[in-house]
């Protein structure tokens, strides 16, 4: 009996001799010596123009290679706080081939994270997923942030992916230490989720890195670095991709929605994080019972 079942191996926190978090698995560090903070501003954030590229949207998707302990999630996700002219709703969909577990992430944030990220990090880790393969979502702000966490090979994931990205961090390791993480197919895959206008941004800084990725669909150029490091790599997609092509909206509308079961409230929920207006009718609620009381399991849901 065959399975396509690849089980994850977690992340195992070990630090250099300067105390930094290292991973054996790739023999390289996970952020700069100069500040983790710092460089997600600096690559990530600024590299894709933001915040300003966000203002007057009424959403914005990034998507990310590499989540590592989520310091480059908690920036983004304290600059979108922080901006009066934010979207209503910023989504991140980030890969993550080796996540740590729970307790692990959550001793790791206390140790990592500046201060500006502190609470944050502990909300990130309070809603950590079990390592399980596959796809895990999590909402905050009352579920204007959602983060879609893909446990596994990116290489396997990207392609599954249906979105529309303006904004991609590319955050694995070193190209020489992690070469599947900046190989053509992925980031074809990558620049197939390209929305109209879409950026990147890398702390690598290679010619080999920068001729793969305008083959891929980038056009790419260096630009200053952090740290002490001197260049990184920033640029835009040369055109809408053909998955975020496929995707694009005809405009928000309203949906009615009749019955509040399980299918119901979760189509109203779906429909709602996309900016819809939902009306939800239940002859139950009419009734003044809700449409499943009684119900002894109104789902099961297997973990393994």
């Amino acid at each position: 009996m065959s399975s396509n079942y690849v089980p994850l191996i977690p992340a195992v926190a070990e630090f250099d001799a300067d105390g930094r978090l290292y991973s054996p698995v790739y023999g390289d560090v996970y952020h700069s010596p100069s500040g983790a903070l710092g460089q997600a501003e600096h690559v990530f954030l600024r590299g894709n123009g933001l915040p300003q590229r966000w203002r007057g949207r009424s959403a914005f998707t990034v998507c990310e290679t590499g989540f590592g302990l989520g310091l480059n999630f908690l920036a983004l996700w304290k600059a979108w706080r922080d901006d009066p002219e934010r979207p209503a709703a910023l989504h991140v969909v980030s890969m993550e081939g080796h996540p740590f577990a729970r307790e692990d992430l959550a001793a790791l944030l206390e140790r990592y994270a500046p201060e500006p990220l502190a609470d944050l990090g502990r909300r990130l880790a309070a809603e950590w997923p079990d390592l399980l393969p596959g796809l895990h979502r999590m909402e905050f702000e009352g579920g204007a942030v959602t983060l879609t966490l893909g446990f596994g090979d990116a290489r396997v994931l990207a392609p599954r992916l249906s979105a529309r990205v303006d904004a991609f961090f590319l955050d694995g390791f070193a190209p020489e230490r992690n070469p599947e993480m900046w190989a053509l197919p992925l980031l074809r895959d990558l620049a197939a989720l390209a929305a109209p206008g879409a950026t990147v941004a890398t702390w690598a800084c290679t010619g080999e890195l920068r001729r793969t990725l305008q083959e891929a669909g980038f056009n790419v150029r260096r630009a200053p670095g952090y740290g002490g490091k001197w260049h990184m790599t920033a640029g835009e997609a040369a055109q809408e991709g053909r998955v975020a092509a496929a995707l694009r909206p005809s405009g928000a509308g309203h949906a009615v929605v009749v019955g509040a079961g399980l299918a119901g409230g979760g189509v109203a929920q779906a429909l709602a994080a996309r900016g819809w207006r939902v009306t939800v009718i239940d002859a139950g609620r009419s009734a003044g019972a809700p449409a499943h009381a009684g119900h002894v399991a109104a789902a099961l849901t297997p973990v393994v």
